[in-house]
């Protein structure tokens, strides 16, 4: 998937931006600090996942000066370009349409652009709460399994009436019959994420081979209770201090992922830097299993290329992300280094320039 065009207006400073970016290869988005670079990277997150990855209020996005932002953009999904588009008013309401056609959730949406961002807080992979890694997981079994979504939207479901007649100090039985919900969308989760990770190690393997040589990494997924015991027994077990917390305490929402070296967490061996590159081959590895097994590219957004990086580990990166055939879009400050990584033999290459909210083209 690419974007072959996409026009924003009144979004943050980007009052009215019309954009044909290069649809497989780098797009490179130089300027000045708060000139609008992040916020073209912002836009298109928007655009593929209904949501900003700076702020969780429409307030801040919308032009100070008006009530509504509006997204629009001419996506290449297998093959066939389709309009798609999203309005959000300062209030909260959201009106998305696809192919001309009103979409009912963000969901369907995702499913013609799926994103993935690389910025200096990705290390939060690593470093943040299971919640990182979980969001990490999920995303790829979006676009891995038809059935996984819905399977997703059950569970959650259930857990939270769960959770409220736990805190409510309902009876057994009435705690019991969605107790029983939770088991049969739980074990369809569990199994198609050790499914998805299965088939993710080799990509993983090989992108961190690529970009952060060291020794055998250990990848474990913990499942969100003791894996000796059935999901229903651990329930079972724990429901007197489910009641008293008002919280179920295990499940798939308790999932993680656990990245060592040696016994050792990856965060406590790695710097900030080869943290940021193990992110990287994480992202990628990813994007890697949906090219082989639903030939979908993602759109790879990555946010201030020279944050934490050498100029060594930079040119791994970028000859990494070429190898991906994506279509991908890099910010950076100095114009002069882009140039230099947009003149490297054999990569395909656009550039733009932003200034107080306005972008043009520029010469390579």
């Amino acid at each position: 998937m690419s974007l072959e065009y996409l026009k924003i207006s009144n979004f943050r400073n980007l009052v009215t931006v019309e954009l044909a970016p290069i649809l497989s290869g780098f797009n490179f988005i130089c300027g000045d600090n708060g000139s609008g670079k992040t916020s073209l990277l912002e836009a298109i997150y928007y655009l593929g996942l209904g949501r900003s990855f700076r702020t969780s209020s429409a307030t801040h996005i919308v032009n100070h000066r008006m009530d509504t932002f509006l997204l629009t953009g001419q996506v290449n999904y297998t093959d066939n370009s389709y309009p798609i588009g999203m309005e959000r008013h300062r209030e909260g309401a959201l009106k998305i349409r696809i192919h001309g056609k009103e979409a009912k959730s963000v969901a369907e949406l995702a499913q013609y652009l799926p994103v993935r961002l690389i910025n200096s807080s990705c290390y939060l992979l690593l470093e943040g709460g299971p919640a990182f890694r979980r969001y990490y997981l999920d995303w790829g079994l979006f676009y891995y399994a038809d059935t996984f979504f819905q399977l997703w939207k059950q569970f959650n479901r259930a857990l939270k009436q769960r959770n409220n007649l736990l805190q409510a100090r309902c009876t057994k039985a009435e705690i019991d019959a969605w107790s029983n919900e939770l088991i049969v969308y739980a074990a369809g989760i569990e199994m198609l994420r050790r499914e998805y990770i299965k088939d993710l190690l080799p990509y993983l393997k090989e992108m961190i081979v690529k970009l952060v040589p060291m020794g055998p990494v250990e990848i474990n997924y913990y499942q969100g209770w003791d894996e000796a015991q059935p999901y229903e027994l651990v329930l079972a077990l724990t429901m007197g201090q489910d009641m008293r917390l008002g919280r179920t305490q295990n499940g798939p929402h308790r999932a993680d992922l656990r990245l060592n070296i040696q016994g050792i967490p990856i965060k406590d061996v790695l710097s900030r830097g080869q943290q940021k590159l193990f992110v990287c081959a994480m992202i990628v590895a990813q994007g890697a299993l949906l090219v082989a097994q639903k030939k979908r590219r993602p759109i790879y957004l990555v946010d201030d290329l020279p944050s934490e990086l050498d100029v060594a580990s930079r040119s791994k990166l970028i000859t990494l992300l070429s190898e991906q055939n994506a279509q991908i879009f890099v910010t950076a400050i100095e114009s002069d280094k882009a140039q230099a990584f947009a003149a490297q033999p054999g990569l395909a290459t656009k550039m733009f320039h932003v200034k107080h909210g306005q972008i043009t083209n520029m010469l390579i």
